[in-house]
């Protein structure tokens, strides 16, 4: 069985994790149970409020693995710096480009270059330490 990310949750599927709490009445716990280990997730709702959530056994078990390796600040702020003086010294050796002496078409220029890879991890650290 996969477990779910749920950094990715579309819309359709968060508004499918709402279980009204009847459904719990009128017996379907066990369908419930399986929606559960084929979604990976349920909020019980009642009287349009959440009231629990329902996971697998495997993510409960994740989350309490996660939950007991504490994180080490001194470490963090020692890799925090570690990453801005790589990004100090990787803008050292940039040189700004030079400005345009022509108004150029964005249309004939993507043309002209083709598609770019972009390293997203590295543009977060820029914008953050920016």
């Amino acid at each position: 069985m996969a477990i779910p990310n749920y950094d990715n949750v579309s819309a359709a599927k968060l508004i499918h994790a709402f279980v009204p709490i009847s459904r719990l009445n009128k017996g379907e716990a066990g369908k419930i149970i399986d929606e559960v280990k084929e979604d990976g997730v349920r909020v019980i709702v009642k009287n349009n409020v959440p009231e629990c959530v329902m996971i697998t056994v495997e993510e409960y078990d994740r989350f309490v693995n996660l939950a007991s390796h504490p994180i080490k600040i001194e470490q963090t702020l020692e890799e925090e710096a570690r990453r801005k003086a790589f990004i100090q010294k990787i803008r050292q050796n940039v040189t700004p480009p030079i400005p345009a002496t022509r108004k150029l078409d964005r249309k004939l220029v993507m043309d002209e270059i083709g598609p770019l890879d972009i390293d997203e991890e590295a543009v977060k650290n820029l914008r953050r330490l920016g």
